[in-house]
């Protein structure tokens, strides 16, 4: 028969029991992998309210990449694409929909994803002077990443947040403030020795990201029931508009 599995709360936590039929072996492979899988670096953010009079938004990208340092980096071994604040990501929303905003302003998000050491802020204290020069300093790369969409942009300037990995790892419980698996590390996919738990997230392929993480999800799902019932789920779910 299918090994018997209890589900009891410790310390906080659901911690799943199953009796020594599932296979010892199988469960410390699958958390050897979980337990080795090399994590990304941490983010960098700098999410700015700014005026927007004069700014051709039908002009304008939704996204950007800038390489601060040129695609080729400082010309080092150790640096390129992938080095420290080198590629810079900048969403401009209010391109695809102008009420993310109040009329006369736009809201951009320029940050160094994966790319930011925590290491450079683990003995920091987020309170203290030091922190916030810190922050200051730091995020001089994504103001630049900024200036060359719009030169102008401190002049503009409504609201400014910078975010540093601690902030990460903070409000979105990541450790270190990862950014999530390196892609080599994904797990191929969610299955597990036990039955009927199915894993799903940033650290099963597809990955890292909204998209990729939702669609992990869907693969759960279509690993526990069929895909009648998940039409009819989805069925159900529009007849009350709820997608």
């Amino acid at each position: 028969g299918a090994p018997r599995q209890t589900w009891v709360e410790k310390n906080g936590m659901i911690v799943c029991s199953a009796d020594g039929r599932v296979d010892n072996a199988s469960q410390q492979s699958l958390l050897q992998k979980c337990d080795t899988a090399e994590m990304t670096g941490s983010f960098l953010h700098l999410h700015v309210a700014i005026r927007s009079e004069g700014l051709d938004l039908d002009a304008m990208e939704a996204h950007y990449t800038v390489m601060d340092r040129s695609l080729a980096g400082d010309g080092s071994d150790m640096d390129g694409p992938c080095g420290q604040l080198n590629m810079i990501a900048v969403s401009n929303p209010c391109v695809i929909d102008r009420s993310l905003s109040p009329e006369g302003t736009i809201v951009l998000h320029a940050y160094g994803a994966g790319n930011e050491p925590y290491e450079l802020w683990a003995n920091s204290k987020r309170s203290s002077d030091e922190y916030r020069a810190q922050k200051e300093e730091r995020a001089g790369v994504l103001w630049r990443a900024i200036e060359s969409i719009i030169p102008d942009v401190r002049s503009r300037v409504l609201l400014e947040l910078v975010g540093s990995p601690l902030t990460h790892e903070r409000f979105l419980r990541r450790p270190r403030g990862t950014y999530g698996a390196a892609t080599e590390d994904y797990l191929k996919d969610g299955s597990t020795p036990l039955e009927k738990l199915v894993l799903a997230g940033d650290g099963v392929f597809p990955g890292i990201g909204v998209p990729a993480v939702a669609l992990s999800g869907a693969s759960a799902a279509n690993a526990l029931v069929d895909v009648g019932v998940q039409w009819q789920c989805m069925s159900n779910l529009k007849k009350n508009k709820l997608i």
